[in-house]
């Protein structure tokens, strides 16, 4: 029953929000925004976690991460209230308690009627995602687990690379050490928590910084941020990629601080907390995906530049402008930077710096395209239409949503100041999408959308980080024109009467709660809505012939441990999905990925394998000091692979009259044989 994930839900809050919020509590942030900002930097607190372990070669775990809490909490403590520049600075709060309580409330309503849509999408608490990249995601929580070792140096070695950024798989270990759940169970928790908790909480502040809506929009703008056919959905209908998830759930709250430090101009009063803050969010978010982070500075890029143009154009240029000598008798006249404060100097500098650093990073972080499969497939006007309307990747946009959006965007071109923000705020996603789409393949296809593999659903996600401000500004363009009618017509009728110009707070509640509860109803129960999470369930049913694993071969992961010692060593095919044997089955196994880098000699394994009895170069290049198993699954290939492109023939045909192999256990068509040769 879906009640049994309860503990992993309840185990993932605390994770994801406890140690952030402690450590943005001791940086004087008010209490609200540290609950809201709270996931980034938890996640960066749980890198720091396991590279602490790492340095002093100790296994990582639980107490680690509530070591480094205590440790991170205590430095900002110490740096606030023990030292003259801490205790000047004041408490940093772009979000009110009265605000945070009434997205909470939206929120509540929003997740009554939509959690049951989630719970049946995701089928049962057992239930896997049969999507490629899973094979790997389980294993590498399950290697933490078993291990210790849990550094994005160490998930790396995994695929025998480099790093990999790893806050989902170390977040998930957690979760399922202190819960007790299964791994299953434990994805479950981690995912519903992901997307109905950090994702709102994440888009609050964003929406906050740049709309700062009133009491009804802030209502109604939990059924909106689920009501879209992107993030997060179109992410969990095609590919399950849930380190991405995790990070483009938190990437709002990072483009809120970033843009905040554009806008308010007394945040350079305390640079040192201000930066830490910032840096911090930003390994959180990037060690969860790089490309996640990245689409938080782009949403920030246009208005760190406006609010520069904006701070050049002004305070800068006009005390250039300022004779010097109207400061002093015997100074000469001229232009000079001495007539410039200090203030305005340092924040255009500031602004420089973010600005140029937000573009040298985009410049220059997208990986190798080579194998990225994802071409053009609209076009320019199409494309547009999607980012601008709320769209994504062709899929049925609510009506509703599309005439929010267009009323947002009204808003924002004939705005001024606070209301146009949301525009430039969705320049940069809309280049990306746009870009990975419609545009054709030329470099700078590449240079924008690269970051995230020129990938058209992740593209698509990031838009709608943008999108659900969009049409929370189109909710507070229409109030506004609602109430503007409303005091004009009584104006007219109690002529020479003070009129309210705005309704009373405890009538606007009512309102939207109402309204959010009209909304949540509306999204939750139309049919193409319903047909998206059908979608979505089909990635976690286990078909006759499933994309990842079937049903008779997770019951022989089950058996395994039956029939393979501790120390046994499973030799599998892994575009079968045999990498998940050593999750499930809790038993080492030849490759837990179909990617990982094989040497010459594993390499000529998997082309003769079928020739272990005759042909010792095969026993030669595996283990001479553990019992030897191969586990024969299904005959379905991951992706449409054919087993000629993957160099795996060495498994074809492989029977118990092949000399050297011996069966020992069968579960319908899924065989293990012992090998009885090397």
């Amino acid at each position: 029953m879906w009640t049994d994930v309860i503990p992993g839900v309840l185990v993932a809050v605390a994770l994801l929000v406890a140690p952030g919020a402690a450590a943005l509590l001791c940086c004087r942030v008010s209490w609200p925004t540290a609950l809201v900002a709270a996931p980034p930097v938890s996640l960066a607190l749980l890198a720091i976690s396991t590279l602490l372990a790492a340095v002093v070669d100790s296994s990582w775990g639980p107490l680690w991460m509530l070591a480094t809490t205590v440790l991170g909490a205590g430095v900002c403590a110490v740096w606030s209230f023990a030292t003259p520049w801490g205790r000047r600075t004041a408490r940093w709060s772009p979000l009110s308690a009265a605000a945070a309580g009434q997205y909470l409330i939206g929120q509540v309503i929003a997740l009554l009627f939509l959690v049951p849509l989630f719970l049946t999408a995701f089928v049962a608490p057992t239930t896997i995602a049969q999507r490629y990249d899973n094979a790997f995601h389980l294993n590498a929580i399950e290697s933490i687990v078993r291990t210790g070792e849990a550094t994005p140096f160490d998930t790396g070695q995994l695929l025998r690379g480099a790093v990999y950024p790893n806050s989902w798989h170390t977040a998930a270990a957690l979760v399922q050490e202190l819960s007790g759940l299964g791994l299953a169970q434990t994805v479950h928790a981690l995912t519903l928590v992901t997307v109905l908790g950090v994702w709102p909480l994440s888009v609050w502040l964003l929406i906050e910084v740049l709309v700062r809506p009133g009491i009804v929009a802030r209502l109604v703008t939990g059924p909106l941020s689920l009501a879209f056919a992107g993030f997060p959905l179109v992410l969990l209908d095609w590919g399950l990629v849930y380190p991405t998830i995790l990070g483009l759930a938190a990437a709002p709250a990072l483009a809120a601080v970033l843009i905040h430090l554009a806008l308010d101009r007394s945040l350079l009063a305390s640079p040192v907390r201000i930066a830490a803050i910032i840096a911090v969010m930003g390994i959180g978010v990037g060690i969860a995906h790089p490309g996640a982070a990245l689409a938080g500075l782009i949403i920030a890029l246009p208005i760190t530049v406006l609010a520069l143009v904006r701070q050049l154009r002004g305070p800068v240029l006009d005390s250039l402008r300022r004779p010097a000598g109207s400061r002093s008798r015997h100074a000469s006249r001229g232009w000079s930077l001495r007539t410039v404060p200090a203030m305005d100097l340092g924040r255009a500098a500031v602004l420089m710096v973010v600005a140029v650093g937000i573009m040298a990073v985009w410049a220059t972080m997208a990986p190798s395209t080579d194998t990225a499969p994802w071409t053009a497939f609209q076009s320019t006007p199409q494309a547009l239409g999607e980012a601008f309307l709320g769209g994504a990747m062709e899929r049925f946009t609510l009506p509703l949503i599309v005439v929010l959006s267009t009323l947002g965007l009204l808003g924002a071109l004939l705005g001024r100041g606070r209301d146009s923000l949301v525009l430039p705020a969705m320049l940069g996603p809309v280049a990306v999408y746009w870009a990975s789409s419609a545009a054709q393949d030329v470099f700078w296809r590449n240079l924008l959308s690269g970051f995230l593999y020129r990938d058209n659903f992740r593209t698509s996600a990031v838009v709608t980080l943008v999108a659900v401000p969009l049409v929370v500004a189109g909710v507070e363009t229409l109030l506004r024109g609602l109430r503007r009618l409303v005091t004009a017509r009584r104006a007219r009728r109690t002529e020479g009467e003070s009129t309210p110009t705005a309704l009373p707070t405890a009538a606007a509640l009512v309102v939207g709660v109402l309204a959010s509860t009209a909304l949540s109803w509306h999204v939750s129960s139309d049919p193409h809505v319903q047909a998206r999470f059908e979608t979505v369930s089909d990635a976690y049913r286990t078909w006759e012939f499933a994309d990842l694993v079937s049903g008779p071969e997770f019951a022989m992961f089950e058996d395994l441990s039956e029939h393979v010692p501790e120390d046994g060593y499973v030799i599998t095919d892994p575009w079968e999905g045999g990498g998940l044997a050593y999750a499930f089955g809790d038993r080492e196994v030849s490759r837990i990925y179909m990617t990982v880098k094989r040497t010459p000699e594993e390499k000529y394994v998997d082309a003769h394998f079928q020739d272990i009895a005759s042909d010792p170069r095969v026993c030669a290049a595996l283990p001479a000091d553990q019992p030897l198993y191969y586990l024969d699954l299904e005959e379905h290939r991951l992706g449409g692979n054919k087993i000629e492109d993957s160099g795996y023939l060495g498994f074809e045909g492989i029977t118990e009259d092949t000399p050297g192999f011996d069966l020992v256990h069968r579960v319908g068509d899924v065989r293990l044989y012992e090998i009885d040769t090397c």
